[in-house]
């Protein structure tokens, strides 16, 4: 990476790491709902979970970002899971995912790109299950010193919206 381009990235990266440690004055969420886009021949839909949190004089910046997709192979045994998450991570260490109170799964941050950074799982049946019953998906990142920060995204209305995604 350039200098320059180092310089640019670097306050956006500190600022989205100070937007996860720092309180939300009120965190946006609503029940998860499903998106579509096509292009005339074929529709991908997914399921859809957002965290903002909303600062003040500066609008809302969001957090975390869920798509959950049926699998496109009707064989596939799996559903996908993609996370976006802030620039700034420590890259090093895995996230965590779970489901309330539940095991928690580690998965690797795979790609970041000047929007964030991205993971992407296969959810088996016994996640999916275990998402359309329960009340908090937990997502744990870590920040640059290695201090772990909990995000947590309601599961309200996750099985209506993945019922619909086709």
């Amino acid at each position: 990476m350039t200098s320059l381009r180092r310089w640019l990235l670097a306050p956006l990266a500190a600022t989205a790491i100070a937007a996860l440690s720092v309180p939300a004055h009120a965190q946006d969420v609503a029940a998860w709902r499903v998106e579509c886009t096509g292009d005339g021949k074929v529709l991908d839909c997914r399921a859809v979970q957002q965290l903002f949190q909303r600062i003040q004089n500066q609008g809302d910046r969001l957090l975390v970002a869920v798509l959950v997709r049926r699998p496109t192979d009707p064989k596939a045994a799996a559903a996908q899971m993609t996370i976006q998450l802030p620039l700034g991570l420590n890259l090093t260490e895995a996230i965590q995912v779970k489901v309330d109170g539940g095991a928690p799964e580690r998965q690797q941050i795979q790609t970041c790109t000047n929007i964030g950074c991205f993971v992407s799982m296969a959810i088996n049946d016994k996640l999916l299950a275990t998402m359309r019953s329960g009340k908090e998906l937990k997502i744990t990142v870590q920040d640059p010193s290695k201090k772990p920060v909990d995000l947590s995204l309601p599961l309200l209305g996750f099985g209506l919206a993945y019922d619909k995604v086709k």
